[in-house]
């Protein structure tokens, strides 16, 4: 599993945003029902951290891959 050290280079905001960026445009910037998907500032701290969690397990997951030689 990734250390704090490696997460450090890599800031789980950022990667959150990133990730939640993919994730409007591949919808074509609306959510399930249609409505417009707001912008990453206007999602609140509740949903922020849901993102960042999200992005934090992948990272780790891929990294933690990486470590042990698996693709």
């Amino acid at each position: 599993m990734a250390g704090p050290r490696v997460m450090a280079r890599h800031d789980p905001v950022d990667l959150a945003r990133t990730a939640f960026a993919a994730y409007s445009e591949s919808t074509g910037g609306l959510t399930h029902d249609g409505r417009p998907i707001p912008e990453w500032e206007a999602l609140g701290e509740h949903v922020q951290q849901a993102w960042t969690a999200a992005a934090t397990a992948v990272f780790r997951k891929v990294t933690a891959s990486r470590s042990e030689g698996t693709p």
